[in-house]
């Protein structure tokens, strides 16, 4: 009978025996690489377990997690979504409430999903075919809520598709489902706010820290039982609910940021919320709040801690809105790489439920390219502020916002300046001005061709107004010069931006100079189309089109112009 441990060679190995090889000798080997193995899973394990007792096992565990969070050591760490959810009051300072805490989040969402994600088909009680089917416009019929969440649902899965195109994990269907349910449950519970774009770029991040998460600890589980704790709070099971409850207690803070509404009384976390009054075109995209806090950060930190960079700033007319309202929405989650903006959320998060800090990250940020913006012009200070470059160590970023904020309690950090070649930023900056004028020059040109009927009844109700040297406007009420015989050419669409900006005296002798044309592109300077009479033409009327024409909403340009026709026409 043959040996259970003995191994038959192989017919081509090379016979060890005659060299005084031992048969036992493997079977030592084995062995000892099996508990070489068990020891090196063992101690995984430990290093595992070490962590979470180095982080939630001390009386002051609190501040040595949030200590941790501001000095930029949760990087590598495996339990950086507790940390999150301490930082954000998911859990409580309480641990022996953890474990409730949290299922009672879940089973929140849970109601919640049951609530908003239904099946007109399977609901229970409902056998009312006049009201519920599928051609009913009743507003209690379930397939009428069923049409209107899937095209909300739509809306989400547009955004969700797009999310961090560059990573594999977002690009799974289960992934995408995720984000899209935890996105269509948060617009149902917030009926006023609904969703808006780029809260998907707020969930993601969050997403991914549990998912990371609920891979180590099954990793560790595999090889030891971990504690009661470890297991309700990191069950991959309720992925989705975890990040539901932290994604909307998130939004308690950042709503403001989304919302076309302004808070008027606040009751600790009972707010009303009313429409702004008077509220003009333009002040209906971006919320005031938003508006209000970028413009603060520019005009009040920037202005103290850099006049130089301020005053460079506003005499390239760089609204804040063009690139802040981005940066602070998104928490810069477009600004840095994932990993570094972990780091960053690490520390805002830390610091205050609130996001205080995100006002001087702002400041930091700019700080940091200071001198490039100084030394560019127009578009090459845009492409940096929309385009912004890497940064070699994000901790020093983060070290200089605490030292703005307080510079008594905070060390100088070391002053790290961008210094690299401008010509990409100059390129970017160059393609957003095309764009941006290929935009609004558009719009004019529609108007000839969708109101031409329009015109040209008004050209007959015109024309018997007699000729002469001066036409006069309806629409402003006023005399204006006749225009020459023949009407300027147009500049092309596709005109090539100018990289330098003009001299002073070209500015003086221009009263509407290129440059200012590009540097206005959040003042809504749309004008009336003005009908005035041709002198060459024999009593024709040509249409004067004004030489800018911006707009917030493209659409109001049309209406605008439209109602002032009008106005011609019932004035004659």
């Amino acid at each position: 009978m043959q040996h259970p441990n003995f191994e038959t060679q192989h017919p081509l190995q090379q016979d060890e025996q005659e060299t005084g090889y031992d048969p036992l000798q493997n079977y030592y080997n084995r062995n000892r690489d099996r508990g070489s193995l068990d020891s090196a899973v063992e101690s995984t394990f430990q290093s595992y377990r070490k962590e979470w007792d180095d982080l939630f096992q001390n009386s002051n565990y609190l501040a040595r997690t949030r200590q941790a969070g501001i000095n930029g050591r949760l990087r590598s760490s495996r339990f950086r979504s507790v940390c999150w959810k301490l930082y954000l009051d998911v859990l409580s300072e309480d641990k022996t409430q953890w474990i409730s805490r949290t299922k009672e989040h879940r089973a929140q969402y849970e109601k919640i999903k049951e609530t908003h994600i239904t099946n007109p088909r399977k609901a229970a009680g409902q056998h009312d075919l006049v009201v519920n089917n599928p051609l009913s416009q009743d507003e209690g019929s379930l397939w009428n809520k069923f049409f209107q969440d899937k095209e909300l649902r739509g809306m989400i899965k547009q955004d969700v598709l797009r999310t961090f195109p560059e990573m594999l994990y977002f690009q799974e269907e289960d992934v995408r489902t995720k984000l899209t349910d935890i996105l269509f449950c948060y617009a149902r519970e917030n009926e006023r706010l609904l969703y808006k774009q780029g809260m998907h770029e707020l969930l993601a991040p969050i997403v991914f820290v549990l998912h990371c998460d609920h891979q180590a600890f099954q990793h560790a589980s595999e090889t030891a039982n971990p504690s009661e704790e470890m297991k309700v709070l990191l069950d991959p099971k309720f992925h989705e609910h975890d990040a539901y409850a932290m994604f909307s207690l998130l939004m308690e803070t950042a709503e403001p940021w989304f919302s076309s509404f302004e808070r008027e009384v606040r009751k600790g976390k009972e707010e009303m919320l009313t429409s702004i009054p008077f509220a003009r075109p333009q002040d209906s995209g971006p919320s005031v709040a938003i508006v209000t806090k970028v413009n603060r950060i520019q005009d009040q930190l920037v202005k103290k801690h850099d006049i130089e960079l301020y005053m460079h700033l506003n005499r390239l007319e760089i609204a804040p809105q063009i690139y802040g309202i981005r940066w602070v929405r998104l928490l810069f989650g477009r600004e840095f790489p994932l990993q570094d903006l972990l780091v960053v959320w690490d520390a805002l998060f830390t610091d205050s439920i609130t996001l205080d800090l995100v006002d001087y990250v702002f400041v930091a940020m700019l700080l940091y390219i200071r001198d490039a913006l100084i030394a560019s012009n127009f578009q090459t200070c845009l492409g940096l502020l929309m385009h912004y470059p890497p940064i070699g160590d994000i901790h020093s970023l983060l070290l200089k916002a605490l030292f703005l904020r307080d510079p008594k309690n905070n060390p100088r950090p070391v002053n790290y300046q961008f210094q690299q070649n401008l010509d990409y930023y100059k390129t970017r900056g160059a393609d957003l001005v095309n764009k941006t004028r290929a935009s609004t020059k558009a719009a004019p040109l529609n108007i000839n061709k969708v109101s031409s009927s329009l015109l040209n009844f008004g050209r007959k109700l015109i024309a018997p107004m007699g000729g002469g040297s001066s036409g006069i406007s309806p629409i402003n009420n006023e005399v204006i010069s006749a225009p020459p015989p023949q009407a300027p050419v147009p500049r092309p669409l596709a005109e090539p931006p100018s990289c330098t900006a003009p001299s002073n005296t070209q500015m003086k002798s221009q009263p509407f100079p290129q440059t200012h044309h590009q540097h206005r592109l959040l003042k809504s300077e749309s004008l009336p189309v003005h009908l005035s009479k041709d002198v060459g033409s024999g009593g024709a009327s040509q249409i004067s089109l004004p030489a800018q024409i911006h707009s917030d909403t493209p659409g109001n340009c049309y209406h605008d112009n439209i109602i002032s026709t009008r106005a011609c026409m019932c004035a004659v």
